[in-house]
């Protein structure tokens, strides 16, 4: 245990030390410790003894001596460096800092609260939660990550877990508990990219013809658009514009740890946009709007069978994993927008109109996900330089000749 303290004025430097030295070597080291503070035996401990930088006298106890040796001298670089915080907020515990850190996100968006909140009390806190935040060494996170991996989590749930407990000590540091994050000298795990699948027409068709009636348009829709599933279970009938094949996508819905649903606006301004569906689709969209959809513009578009939002767990397990399995097709709801991509890109779509029509924030955006499925760019710019190379040279040779 050590305990920090108040203390009467420090010994003058240069005074004697309370113990006399052992050897030559060690009335050298007493000497240093001497003059960056002074370290006495006081019952039966070892007290180091500073002044922080506003002349308040500081102590800490230690069993050992080299250990109050060693702190002696980091507190006093620190003082020296401007840099000095004070030791006792290294001592809150992992546990009592997460309330602390969780008050401080609450301008985050609830989503993103609700996900730290289950992540620590799950992960986090049973292991860590004792711990003092000023005393996680770094190779026992990392074991913590490796244990993790070893128990079969997924990659980038391990690597979720690390980045929270990272963001958590880094808002420690800034907040002057500690002086670095252990985090620092930690490897986080690789996580693999996820590997996209992308469905021809024909399994797309067969995929959205197998579906039950209720969510066949969505299939279409989800091909034809891009569209989010969050964007997709929010769409109400006053955002889509048949007559000029229009669909506006102005919000998401997303479902909270609790049960409840919260919508908000997109995550950047881009995700604002407007699409223009197929003729196609929009006459399966006209359909299914006598059908099934909610009444009044107000309406959800794609409502379950008590006219409330779609639950993604329900969608998947009753009415996507059955049409998957009928026509022998595996992928993710979120495949089909990265399908509605690759056939955009397969029908010449420019980069610039796919990103417009997917919501991302930047064309580099864009063209990181799915640059590799371009291919015919490299190929033309190639030929490009070709002629043009080719050209120059032979107005080169006729001037010359």
């Amino acid at each position: 245990m050590t305990g920090e303290h108040r203390e009467k004025p420090l010994k003058t430097p240069g005074s004697a030390p309370s113990q006399p030295p052992e050897s030559p070597q060690a009335s050298e080291a007493e000497s240093e410790v001497t003059r960056l503070g002074h370290i006495e035996k006081h019952h039966g401990r070892w007290r180091a003894r500073y002044h922080d930088p506003l002349g308040r006298r500081r102590s800490q106890s230690f069993t050992r001596k080299v250990d109050a040796e060693r702190f002696l001298r980091e507190q006093t670089v620190e003082v020296e460096r401007g840099r000095w915080i004070d030791p006792r907020g290294a001592d809150t515990p992992l546990a009592v800092w997460s309330d602390e850190f969780l008050s401080l996100c609450r301008r985050l968006a609830p989503t993103t609260q609700a996900a730290y909140r289950r992540d620590l009390t799950k992960y986090v806190l049973p292991r860590f939660g004792s711990y003092r935040i000023g005393r996680l060494p770094a190779d026992e996170i990392e074991n913590w990550l490796n244990d993790e991996i070893a128990s079969g989590l997924a990659p980038t749930s391990v690597h979720r877990h690390y980045r929270l407990i990272r963001r958590m000590l880094q808002v420690a540091v800034e907040k002057e508990r500690l002086l670095r994050n252990p985090c620092d000298r930690v490897e986080p795990p690789k996580v693999p990219p996820t590997e996209m699948t992308f469905l021809t027409w024909e399994e797309s068709v067969a995929l959205a013809e197998a579906m039950k009636s209720r969510y066949r348009a969505m299939i279409y829709l989800a091909v034809d658009s891009g569209m989010r599933w969050s964007e997709l279970v929010v769409l109400r009938r006053a955002r889509v514009d048949l007559r000029r094949r229009k669909v506006r996508v102005t919000e998401q819905l997303v479902r909270l740890e609790a049960g409840e649903w919260l919508r908000r606006e997109p995550k950047t301004t881009a995700g604002t946009r407007s699409i223009t569906i197929s003729p196609f689709t929009a006459e399966v969209l006209a359909e299914h709007l006598d059908r099934y959809s909610g009444s009044g513009p107000d309406g959800l578009v794609f409502p379950n069978g008590a006219g409330n939002p779609t639950i993604s767990s329900s969608f998947l397990t009753h009415f996507m994993k059955p049409a998957k399995a009928a026509v022998d097709i595996e992928c993710r709801f979120h495949d089909l927008r990265h399908t509605s991509v690759a056939l955009a890109i397969a029908e010449g779509a420019h980069p610039k109109a796919i990103q417009t029509r997917m919501g991302h924030a930047t064309i580099s955006i864009t063209l990181d996900r799915y640059g590799h499925l371009f291919p015919e760019l490299d190929e033309s710019l190639a030929l490009s330089f070709g002629e043009r190379l080719r050209k120059a040279h032979l107005e080169l040779v006729r001037g010359a000749a």
